[in-house]
């Protein structure tokens, strides 16, 4: 078992993974994308399923045509969560799986009441092929979740989850958080052999079956907040349609979103060759691929766009520090070559430039080499409590770019 979440800090693991590029460590067999049970026990490296089995499983078919992203609701209200109010709760999920075949689950601390929710998946390490899942995956959950695969800033109250703090406009939200215990950032449908070992990336479908928990539980929502910190804002990206789409299809609200330090660059500062690691192992075709086609022909960042066509009321934020040390070096891992604060920060202007046109999208970036922002104090990032509150209350919003 990998160690717990809070002893392997994502910088190290990603400069690890850097030092590691061109040193000749073998190379990952081919993949085989489509062939794991959604709540197996064990894993299989056998025969892929059958297309029956894949549906009775809640897998997309193996080379189904793109379906019709406005067609009805995908993900139907599943059993709602009863808990304690205001604490912390691990929820055990037998149909979830982590990245070695384990059970997964989520956190939550909710108020007495359901009208508001705030949706957090976490950050983690990256894995799509032997060097960065030697470096840097997180494969389980660990012996006791809260304290294994929980941030400590979210069990501990920061930011956001600070209820005290009067600045912050979720503090009477219900929160949950999901850990990156599949190393595809929340996006993956797939079991991929690595040299010798097999990974589940089975995080798209973790998303889908705790949507299914959250509409039960939430069906009367008024706020709904799809956020993400790192690995978990590339996964809020990818995710946010089927969550949406889930909200929307029982009369709910569009999901505000807020990408904490998960950028997806434009093709320019993200090469092709890392775009199609990334496809092939982590079967983006049977996820992200199935609403917005234009991301695996054009570039992962038309997500965004992706998400605003299908979801017109959505109001959008990335918030980065201009020079986030994370997001630099994860960038040098996937581009294999070096990639400065410098370039991150051209990176996220040319972003923000081809998204100025977005009615509901805007940026929050700030000077600095810190990786996030919604886990830390609002107050440590100044007028970010503001950029939130104006966003999630549809008051007057302008992007910061100092």
């Amino acid at each position: 078992m990998k160690q717990p979440f809070k002893s392997m800090p994502v910088w190290v693991s990603l400069a690890f993974a850097v030092a590691l590029i061109g040193c000749g460590a073998p190379v990952d067999e081919p993949v085989d994308a489509g062939h794991r049970a959604d709540a197996a026990p064990t894993l299989d490296a056998g025969a892929p399923l059958d297309a029956a089995s894949r549906r009775d499983a809640g897998l997309a078919d193996a080379g189904a045509a793109v379906p019709d992203v406005d067609a009805g609701p995908l993900i139907a209200p599943g059993e709602p969560i009863d808990v304690p109010s205001n604490e912390w709760v691990w929820v055990p999920m037998s149909s979830m799986r982590c990245a070695n075949g384990t059970e997964g689950g989520f956190a939550v601390n909710f108020t007495e009441d359901r009208e508001d929710l705030v949706i957090y998946l976490q950050g983690g390490g990256i894995c799509y092929d032997a060097i960065t899942c030697a470096a840097s995956l997180i494969d389980s959950v660990g012996p006791d979740p809260l304290s294994t695969a929980i941030q400590p800033s979210v069990t501990g109250n920061r930011g956001i989850f600070d209820r005290a703090d009067a600045s912050n406009p979720f503090r009477q939200a219900g929160f949950v958080v999901l850990p990156h215990c599949t190393g595809d950032h929340h996006v993956g449908d797939a079991v991929t052999r690595y040299g010798a070992r097999e990974v589940v990336h089975h995080g798209y479908a973790n998303v889908t079956r705790l949507t299914e928990r959250l509409i039960a539980t939430f069906a009367d929502a008024r706020r709904v907040s799809v956020t993400g910190f790192s690995a978990g804002g590339v996964g809020a990206a990818g995710n946010y349609h089927q969550i949406a789409r889930a909200f929307e299809s029982i009369g709910g609200p569009t999901p505000y979103f807020v990408d904490d330090a998960g950028p997806f660059l434009r093709n320019e500062y993200l090469d092709d060759f890392a775009q199609n690691r990334l496809r092939e192992s982590w079967n983006l075709d049977a996820t992200v691929g199935t609403y917005c086609p234009e991301c695996l022909e054009e570039g992962v960042h038309r997500v965004y766009e992706a998400n605003a066509r299908l979801h017109p009321a959505v109001r959008a934020s990335l918030l980065c520090a201009y020079e986030d040390s994370v997001v630099a070096t994860l960038y040098s891992v996937m581009n294999r070559n070096a990639f400065t604060g410098a370039r991150l920060r051209r990176g996220l202007g040319d972003l923000a430039d081809s998204l100025h046109t977005a009615d509901g999208f805007r940026v929050f970036f700030y000077a600095g080499a810190r990786h996030g922002a919604l886990h830390e104090p609002l107050s440590s990032t100044a007028g970010l409590s503001d950029f939130l509150t104006a966003q999630v209350t549809d008051a007057t919003w302008d992007s910061v770019r100092p």
